[in-house]
């Protein structure tokens, strides 16, 4: 069978950039996230709170617990109990050797949430 080549348009294609987050999360992170992130953050001297192997001692962020991944919603993912103060060594440690994790508590499995809510059922 015998193909004819694609024409070719003297126009490129037009692209728009991917927006990095909706305006609903945007304002969610905007009022609620970043606020507390930079209060856990403070001046940056604090002391990681997971420990791993691989500690390097200072708070650099924080750990979801209850990730969105695991069943958590948005509510549920940014609830002060569910974030934890790290440094990015522990939080990768915890996404590698999540069997290690859940042992110590600091992953959760989503099973009885109330994803509404982001408690126990």
């Amino acid at each position: 069978m015998k193909r004819s080549p694609m024409k070719r348009s003297s126009k490129p294609m037009k692209r728009s950039r991917l927006k990095p987050r909706s305006k609903k999360m945007a304002k969610f992170y905007k009022e609620v996230r970043v606020p507390y992130v930079k209060q856990v953050l403070g001046n940056g001297r604090k002391p990681c709170v997971i420990r791993s192997p691989d500690c390097t001692h200072f708070v650099q962020g924080v750990h979801e617990r209850l990730t969105r991944g695991r069943g958590g919603g948005i509510i549920a993912v940014h609830k002060e109990d569910n974030l934890v103060p790290c440094c990015h060594s522990c939080n990768r440690y915890v996404s590698e050797h999540s069997n290690w994790a859940e042992e110590q508590g600091w992953l959760i499995k989503g099973e009885g949430i109330d994803y509404k809510q982001g408690e126990s059922a």
